[in-house]
């Protein structure tokens, strides 16, 4: 019995002891600290305004044009421009360089207009916040019929490595979400936008 006693007593310590290593399956801070540092940044998103922007140029006078610099994320701008009842933006790189997004040729030349928010998809990390996508709403004049509502699409464009417009998403259930998988999963362009003069 006083055998039995010490081997279970034995036992029992050597399962204690601080030099017995973890489970497989069982993650120590160390290990889990690897495990975060491994992992593909988490995507997030930002919201900037098309209103308030600074005008840099206009001409009332010629189909009421009006263009506006807008601030963007990660270094990007936007240059929103209005004229003869349609609406464009035009993404600044960073690095140099513009590109519109062709916001009237995808409402076919209809009269149309912009959202007043624009939603940036990217991930952060220590560099903080970069943008891979954004999402404006379009609004278009389908229809002549003055009874017939506008349709509101979803414009999605990535931004890398030469903004254009991936897809435009038409109303119905999940809009939001359908859009926002667009932006994050990416794609070709739809059309190569007209460049701005």
């Amino acid at each position: 019995m006083k055998r039995n006693l010490c081997l279970a007593v034995a036992a029992f310590m050597s399962a204690c002891s601080p030099a017995a290593p973890p489970a497989e399956d069982e993650a120590g801070p160390a290990a889990s600290a690897e495990r975060v540092e491994t992992e593909p940044a988490e995507r997030q998103f930002r919201y900037t305004r098309l209103t308030g922007c600074t005008l840099t140029r206009s001409a009332p006078e010629e189909a009421g044009f009006f263009e506006h610099e807008c601030p963007g994320e990660g270094g990007y701008r936007l240059r929103h421009v209005e004229a003869d009842l349609r609406e464009n933006l035009l993404v600044l790189a960073p690095g140099g360089g513009e590109h519109s997004l062709g916001l009237p040729a995808l409402a076919a030349g209809a009269f149309s207009s912009t959202g007043d928010t624009v939603e940036w998809r990217g991930e952060t990390s220590a560099g903080g916040f970069a943008p891979t996508a954004l999402i404006v709403r379009q609004s278009a004049v389908e229809d002549p019929d003055p009874e017939v509502p506008e349709m509101s699409y979803l414009v999605v464009a990535k931004l890398a490595p030469t903004p254009c417009v991936i897809a435009r998403v038409p109303p119905g259930p999940d809009q939001n979400e359908r859009a926002r998988a667009a932006a994050d999963k990416g794609g070709d362009c739809l059309a190569t936008p007209a460049r701005a003069g």
